[in-house]
């Protein structure tokens, strides 16, 4: 995983108004592995040059004033448009009139995604040139980010600089993060995109109330949580768990294979433990690339009575309060699994319920929500879904050119009985073949 860095040197304000602005006045240059994010062609100076002049206050600000939500707001369908998702996570949207490039900062659990792009700052006389988007350890960004805070703030005291916002707001983290129910009650008021720290004593009280009402579903429960309707959509959860008694399982296939197959180096991607995990599964069942497209062909697969199979996906009509949950993998008294799926079609359920396997075999016996947002457990046991319905082998096997067309992913879609969105990102996922709108570009 490539490695991230702030390095800077402070240098002379030339005049600068603002003590907290020009004590900081710095060079710095923002390096993700091989790239540089603050590469610049100087129109003035006519030069290209790795590093920039801006004050480090505001940097080190908005990373202490979004602390919470940089390292535990992850991305989610209906915040992808979402303005104020996008404030708090692009460095870009908070230039205040100096030239910071347009980086953009959304972690997914263990790994932070950086985002940058070519721009040209409004009222200045740079333009950055490069573009990229990497995966750096989560724990290496809070790091780097935490000695370039720590630094610009010895800087202000070692000038008589106090009580600033930033001083203030990194001594409040700090405390936060030394005790452990604080800590926990900033990581959901976070995830459900509140600041755990601009809150009325109703919003503090909902953060504890669902902490007890969806304990062991809490963490993956506020990132698909509109925040807007929260108690409806726990409610919806609550509701639900107490009818799934009726949808269990034995998964007698799984036993002992847990353990054994669910580890995943911090460095590995999600998706590339849910593919393996899935291969290893389809192995240990002896299912070679054969597709499992009905829940008869699932149900023999897993060596399970079809009606059961039936009955643990079938719709549960109660999660539609709560828009992105797919499902919950719920626990009996015998720590055996049970399931509930949301409203969808048969294949729809069939995809969510291998979701759930994975969870069953990645995180046993425990809680699990099936959700829509981008957090490494979903992205895991959606690629785990992808590989397990529609292995890449057996699409290898029945692929015999770069490039298909949109019919041919239509008949593979029905073949192995999912989605032509499935069928698509395995193909491309897995380098088998590109989609030909993709390859040609579209012509309609």
């Amino acid at each position: 995983m490539p490695e991230m860095s702030f390095d800077f040197d402070w240098v002379d304000s030339e005049g600068v108004k603002g003590a907290e602005l020009s004590t900081t006045w710095a060079s710095l240059k923002i390096s993700v592995g091989d790239s540089v994010v603050t590469r610049v062609e100087d129109k003035r100076a006519k030069t290209v040059r790795d590093f920039v002049y801006v004050p480090l206050y505001p940097l080190a600000e908005w990373l202490a004033t979004n602390w919470w939500f940089l390292t535990y707001e992850f991305q989610n369908p209906d915040r992808q448009s979402n303005r104020d998702f996008q404030r708090r996570h692009s460095l870009g949207a908070n230039r205040v009139g100096y030239a910071f490039p347009d980086l953009e900062v959304v972690s997914s659990g263990a790994r932070t995604t950086l985002a940058w792009k070519r721009c040209a700052p409004q009222w200045t006389r740079i333009e950055y040139l490069s573009q990229g988007r990497s995966h750096v350890d989560g724990l290496e960004f809070r790091q780097v980010s935490y000695e370039l805070i720590d630094s610009v703030i010895r800087r202000l005291a070692a000038h008589g600089i106090q009580d600033t916002l930033l001083q203030e707001e990194w001594a409040a983290i700090r405390d936060s993060e030394s005790d452990v129910e604080e800590l926990e009650f900033c990581k959901a008021a976070a995830g459900l995109g509140w600041d755990p720290y601009d809150l009325d004593a109703s919003e503090r009280d909902e953060i504890f109330l669902l902490a007890q009402e969806l304990e062991g579903f809490i963490d993956e429960a506020v990132q698909a949580f509109d925040a807007s309707a929260v108690r409806d959509q726990a409610r919806a959860i609550t509701s639900t768990i107490e009818g799934t008694k009726r949808h269990s399982l034995p998964l007698h296939c799984l036993k002992g294979f847990q353990l054994e197959n669910a580890s995943g180096s911090m460095y590995t991607p999600p998706w590339s433990v849910g593919y393996e995990l899935a291969r290893k599964l389809r192995h240990k069942l002896d299912l070679g690339g054969q597709p499992l497209s009905s829940n008869e062909k699932l149900a023999d697969a897993l060596g399970e009575d079809q009606v059961l199979v039936e009955r643990a996906t079938q719709s549960v009509e109660s999660l539609t309060g709560a828009p992105l949950v797919d499902g919950l993998v719920s626990l009996n008294e015998d720590e055996s699994a049970s399931f509930a799926f949301r409203p969808t079609g048969e294949q729809g359920r069939r995809f969510s319920f291998c979701r759930a396997i994975a969870e069953v075999v990645a995180s046993p016996h425990t809680r699990s929500l099936i959700t829509k947002s981008h957090s490494e457990r979903q992205q895991r046991n959606r690629a785990f879904a992808a590989e397990f319905l529609a292995p890449s082998m057996g699409l290898r096997e029945k692929i015999r050119r770069s490039v298909v067309y949109g019919e041919e992913v239509e008949e593979l879609a029905e073949e192995f009985g999912v989605s032509s969105f499935v069928i698509g990102h395995q193909l491309e996922n897995h380098g088998i073949a590109q989609l030909a709108d993709q390859a040609f570009g579209r012509t309609d």
